[in-house]
């Protein structure tokens, strides 16, 4: 499968890539200009790199935008690899289509997400979009993909507003929402005390976890003893401990993630507030246990997507497929809904058998699917939410990991519809309004691809 950054001839890589399975007559007949003249008995020329040699065939160009570069360049990294993993596989059992990754680079940042969105839409001709770790990014990269009609599936932002509030036609969600991980984690947490501290990544992911955190804390009679809010990649962390510390916290939650998570831990037991609280969070991984003090924190509890220990029918063999891709970080659980993300690509544009935005909404809409998991998921219609079960993690002792850098056993877990609630709640409800009152506009100067 090609990958490239960019494309400096989008018009001889767009006559390629339709007129594939068409030949000349086809070209000629779609308004394609001839791009050369073969004498009667030529050698024939080797097939462009954006066509099957295989007779031809489609080839469907897949906008992948991700903070490659910044605070989240590991997790990212490993969204892409169970990405192209996935549809590697897809290639190999169908070779009539090809699947070819154009790659934006994010840096986190939504300015720069938005940018990225507008020149794969643009300027690569992508058909559709993927991707984004951030969820301030997320939003940005949806609301654009919205403006433009073009598809965009989100493989890893957990801000409840993008499948909620802030949700668009063209946009779907391949993991859990923050709403859906406090509802796993925090009945959780609740049994290590009801005095929480909270420590807050100040924008969309951050903010809207804790405060999801935060409704079931209260609603079962406990009460918030802090809350700060710390800029996205700070590194000192030693204030907000000592705060924390001269106060009856019995338990302290961080809503963040990757460095910050790191940098905030290492505080957290520099201070020794480790022998005084229990520990939790929104959300964690192996890609960002790597590099917390983890002897320190065992029996803390996270918001948790997916581990070996899932119970699926397909949950070992997804396993085996992305562990030896893990080389430059820990096996992870970003790059199973990468993976997952691709199958699902892959998957419903052949049920569509078109790259047109509108279609590939109503395929996904409704369909059930074996995401690597005990129960099987499926895309709501209300509000574009990939339904699943939702885990709360438990960092484990080293003699009890499955190996060096696997650092989490699920210790709890909660069906998808209980996760997500009903259509009924707010967020759902909001969204719903959004996806049925707002029409896909048609996308200016893009060819659909037909794929049967």
């Amino acid at each position: 499968m090609s990958e490239l950054r960019r494309e400096s001839d989008v018009a001889r890589s767009e006559f390629l890539r339709r007129t594939g399975a068409l030949g000349v007559a086809g070209a000629a007949a779609l308004g394609f200009p001839l791009l050369e003249t073969r004498e009667v008995g030529a050698v024939p020329l080797a097939p462009p790199p954006d066509v099957i040699a295989a007779g031809g065939g489609a080839t469907v160009k897949i906008g992948h935008i991700d903070g490659f570069s910044g605070v989240y360049a590991a997790a990212s990294e490993s969204q892409q690899t169970g990405l192209k993993a996935a549809l590697e596989i897809a290639m190999k059992k169908n070779n009539r289509i090809k699947y070819q990754i154009v790659l934006g680079d994010d840096a986190s940042k939504p300015a720069v997400g938005t940018n990225e969105a507008k020149r794969l839409i643009s300027q690569e001709k992508v058909d559709l979009l993927t991707g984004c770790l951030s969820s301030a990014v997320g939003l940005a990269v949806s609301a654009t993909a919205a403006e433009n009609g073009t598809f965009f599936l989100a493989i890893g932002t957990h801000d409840t507003n993008i499948t909620g509030p802030k949700a668009q036609p063209v946009t779907f969600r391949t993991t859990c929402s923050n709403a859906m991980l406090a509802n796993a984690v925090g009945p959780a947490l609740l049994k290590y005390g009801k005095k929480w501290y909270f420590i807050v990544a100040d924008y969309a992911f951050g903010t809207d976890g804790a405060e999801r955190l935060k409704k079931i804390l209260l609603a079962h009679g406990g009460q918030v003893v802090g809350w700060d809010l710390h800029p996205l990649g700070a590194t000192e962390y030693s204030a907000y401990m000592t705060k924390a510390r001269n106060t009856d916290a019995d338990v302290m939650i961080f809503s963040n993630y990757g460095p910050d998570c790191q940098n905030a831990t290492k505080a957290f037991v520099q201070l020794g507030l480790n022998k005084k609280m229990k520990v939790g969070g929104i959300l964690c991984g192996n890609e960002v246990a790597v590099g917390m003090p983890v002897d320190d924190l065992v029996g803390s509890l996270w918001g948790y997507i997916w581990g070996p220990e899932a119970g699926g029918d397909r949950t070992l063999a997804i396993y085996n497929i992305i562990k030896p891709l893990a080389k430059d970080f820990p096996v992870n659980w970003r790059q199973y809904l990468g993976f997952i993300t691709g199958e699902q690509i892959a998957d419903r544009l052949n049920a569509a058998g078109t790259t047109e935005t509108a279609k590939l909404v109503k395929a996904f809409e409704g369909h059930k699917y074996d995401c690597g998991k005990k129960a099987m998921a499926y895309w709501r219609e209300c509000d574009h939410q990939a339904v699943q079960q939702a885990y709360a993690g438990e960092i484990v002792a080293k003699d009890k990991r499955r190996s060096e850098q696997e650092y989490f056993k699920i210790a709890s877990t909660v069906g998808g519809d209980y996760a997500a609630e009903s259509c009924a709640n707010p967020d759902s409800a909001a969204a719903h309004k959004i996806i049925t009152d707002t029409k896909i506009p048609t996308r200016e100067g893009y060819n659909v691809v037909k794929l049967t």
